[in-house]
C-alpha cells in the first residue's frame, strides 16, 4: 500500500518541484542579432545561437541571456553610443589599390532592439582603421562574444574543426 501511495505521489511531487525551475526562459527585453566571423550567429529574437563548426557544418542551440547580462550589454551599448552609430561601416579605398581578406568572412552585422530603439549596423572587411565609432562597435561586439562564450550553453558545444582557406 505504501508503494502505491509513493508511486501516485511521485509525479505530483515532480510537478511541484519543476514550478520554480531555473530552466524557465528569461524575458529577452534586449533582443540581439549578431552575425560574426563566418557562420556564428546569436539571435535572441528567436532565442538561438548558431556555432560554426567549420568542417562539421553548424550547430544551433537554444540560447538566452539573463536579465543581468542583458542589462550589462545595454549599458555597454549606451556607453559606446551604439544607437547613434552609422548603419554601415564599409572601407572605401581612395586609391587604385584595394585590400582584400581571403577567405572573406562576409558581411558582419549587429542589431540591438530595446523598447523603441532598434538599431542595425553592418560592416565588412578589411576593417576601418583610425575610426573611433568603428572601434567602439568592435569593442561592443567583443563584449557580447565574451558573454556568449562564458555561458554553459556555449561551453557545451563541440569545438570547431579545421579552418577556412
Amino acid at each position: 500500500m505504501k508503494r502505491v501511495i509513493f508511486v501516485l505521489l511521485l509525479p505530483f511531487y515532480l510537478l511541484l518541484s519543476c514550478q520554480n525551475s531555473s530552466l524557465e526562459p528569461e524575458e529577452q527585453f534586449v533582443q540581439i542579432y549578431l552575425k560574426y566571423n563566418y557562420n556564428n550567429v546569436l539571435n535572441t529574437f528567436d532565442n538561438t545561437f548558431q556555432k560554426d563548426l567549420v568542417e562539421d557544418g553548424v550547430i544551433k542551440v537554444k540560447f538566452l541571456f539573463t536579465e543581468e547580462e542583458q542589462n550589462k550589454i545595454l549599458k555597454k551599448a549606451n556607453l559606446l553610443n551604439f544607437f547613434l552609430m552609422p548603419d554601415t561601416f564599409i572601407h572605401n579605398f581612395s586609391d587604385s589599390i584595394a585590400a582584400s581578406i581571403n577567405p572573406d568572412p562576409g558581411e558582419q552585422i549587429l542589431r540591438i532592439k530595446y523598447k523603441s530603439n532598434d538599431k542595425s549596423t553592418l560592416w565588412t572587411y578589411p576593417p576601418l582603421e583610425d575610426n573611433a565609432q568603428f572601434n567602439n562597435l568592435l569593442e561592443l561586439r567583443g563584449f557580447i562574444i565574451t558573454i556568449i562564450e562564458s555561458k554553459p550553453e556555449y561551453k557545451n558545444l563541440p569545438p570547431a574543426e579545421g579552418g577556412y582557406i
